[in-house]
């Protein structure tokens, strides 16, 4: 059959508009973005940015702070405060009971209260030393020491350093205390850390004015850091 003008017009038309259709297509799929904000997404992400929209890091490649680097500090500082606790157990170690080889004592009386004793205790050695509980005391023969006065118990032991003086206050007598006599020595025991017994050579310091009066109301207080708090009882 032998095409007319009108058919070969028809056909020419058909394929100018299947033409102008896939153009258009091709557009849509590879378009960049534009006035209608679509994203060319064939093309690969721009630098500095994530596909999951998390920015980048500001800090420059390699120069961030690893896990082996913390760590290494951290090892670094426990292994300093490792050995410093070390140390300071050494030095506790090192601190034990005064005694009288390296304490000097000294015995006042105190202008108030009256019938009232000062001790003190000064560390002459070259480490520290403590001063645990109460002075042991015994004026003359006294079969057993003076008690205690549990009210004054600190609540710490009182550490000398050297050079460092801890006190102790002495009731001597009351007017209502029984069977008082005239002392003319006094022996001091220093106390265990365990609280059983004395520890070391005793003291035999002078007493003031060559005698004492004491009766059955003699009582000690527990060493003080203060001459203030020793003669508070």
């Amino acid at each position: 059959m032998t095409a007319t003008p009108r058919s070969r017009r028809l056909r020419t038309l058909a394929a100018a508009l299947l033409a102008t259709a896939a153009l258009s297509l091709t557009a849509c799929q590879t378009g960049t973005a534009g006035a209608t904000g679509a994203v060319d997404s064939t093309q690969a992400p721009a630098p500095g940015t994530e596909t999951t929209g998390t920015p980048a890091s500001d800090e420059p490649a390699g120069e961030q702070p690893s896990a082996g680097k913390e760590t290494g500090a951290s090892g670094s500082s426990g292994a300093s405060g490792k050995e410093a606790t070390k140390a300071a157990d050494r030095k506790v170690a090192r601190t034990a009971s005064c005694t009288a080889e390296d304490t000097e004592v000294t015995v006042a009386e105190a202008p108030r209260p009256i019938n009232h004793l000062l001790i003190t205790a000064t560390n002459t050695g070259d480490t520290a030393c403590h001063l645990y509980y109460a002075p042991y005391l015994r004026f003359d023969q006294a079969q057993a020491a003076v008690p205690f006065i549990e009210d004054s118990k600190p609540q710490a032991v009182v550490t000398l350093a050297p050079g460092e003086s801890g006190y102790a206050g002495v009731l001597t007598s009351t007017p209502d205390g029984a069977h008082p006599y005239d002392a003319t020595s006094l022996t001091l025991h220093f106390a265990a850390r365990s609280g059983e017994g004395s520890t070391g050579a005793p003291s035999r310091p002078a007493l003031p004015g060559d005698s004492v009066r004491v009766d059955s109301s003699n009582a000690v207080t527990y060493w003080q850091t203060t001459a203030a708090d020793a003669l508070m009882w």
